[in-house]
C-alpha cells in the first residue's frame, strides 16, 4: 500500500507539472525563434546603441526608421516571454548599450501567468541589466491591451485584468529599481478595456498607425 501511495503521488506530481507548462510552440515558431536568437548572437551591440527588446510587438517594427536613428537596434522575437528575454541578454549586455527599452508580458499572460509573477520576472531582468551594464538606461514599457472581439485568442480570453494587474505591479518595480516607467496602455485601450480596433487587424498586433502612437510616446526618451 505504501508503495502504491508513493506511485500515486508521483503520478499526480507529473500531471501537475505538465499542466503548469506553457502551451507547446509550433515547429515554425521554434524555428523562427532559433533563427532570430542565433542571428542576434552574432550581431554586435555598441555603447551608443539603443536596444528595443521584446516579443512580436517589438519584432514587428522597423525601429531605426520609425525613430530616425541608425543606432536603434531591434531585439524583439515573436512569442518571447520575460524569462526568454533574460536568457538571451548576454550578447546585448556585453556591448554595454546606452539604453534598453523593454516591452513584454502578453505571452506570459497567455501561458496562465499572473500579473505579480510577470512583474517579478521583469524585476529579475532589470536587476541583471543593472548588474552587467550599470550605465545602461532602462525604460520599462507597459503591456498593451488586446482585443479578443477582433480575433479569438483562446489563451487570452478573459485575461484582460491580468494585463492591468501586471502593469500596476511593474510600475512598482520601476519605483523600486529607479528605472523609467512608460505607460503605453492608456494610449491603446478603448472604453471597454480592449485594444482599439482601428489599430489592429488581429486583436493583438499593431497596424502602422499603432506603431506611430508608440513611436510618439517614447521619442523623447530616445534622444
Amino acid at each position: 500500500m505504501k508503495r502504491f501511495i508513493l506511485i500515486l503521488i508521483a503520478a499526480v506530481a507529473a500531471v501537475t507539472a505538465m499542466q503548469a507548462q506553457p502551451p507547446a510552440r509550433t515547429a515554425n515558431q521554434d524555428k523562427y525563434y532559433v533563427r532570430r536568437a542565433t542571428h542576434f548572437d552574432d550581431l554586435p551591440v555598441y555603447r551608443r546603441d539603443i536596444i528595443m527588446l521584446g516579443n512580436s510587438l517589438t519584432d514587428g517594427a522597423e525601429w531605426n526608421e520609425l525613430l530616425r536613428n541608425p543606432h536603434v537596434k531591434n531585439r524583439g522575437i515573436i512569442g518571447d516571454i520575460v524569462q526568454g528575454l533574460y536568457e538571451r541578454m548576454e550578447p546585448i549586455l556585453k556591448g554595454k548599450p546606452r539604453k534598453i527599452f523593454i516591452l513584454s508580458g502578453v505571452n506570459d499572460v497567455s501561458h496562465g501567468v499572473d500579473g505579480d509573477s510577470i512583474a517579478r520576472a521583469m524585476e529579475k531582468l532589470i536587476v541583471l541589466i543593472k548588474q552587467r551594464s550599470p550605465r545602461t538606461k532602462i525604460y520599462l514599457q507597459s503591456m498593451l491591451p488586446f482585443n479578443t472581439d477582433v480575433q479569438m485568442w483562446k489563451l487570452l480570453k478573459d485575461r484582460e485584468q491580468v494585463v492591468i494587474d501586471g502593469n500596476r505591479a511593474m510600475e512598482e518595480v520601476c519605483k523600486r529599481q529607479h528605472v523609467t516607467w512608460i505607460n503605453l496602455y492608456p494610449l491603446f485601450v478603448d472604453k471597454n478595456g480592449k485594444l482599439r480596433e482601428e489599430l489592429t487587424n488581429d486583436g493583438l498586433h499593431l497596424l502602422g498607425p499603432g506603431y506611430l502612437i508608440w513611436r510618439d510616446a517614447i521619442l523623447k526618451y530616445t534622444r
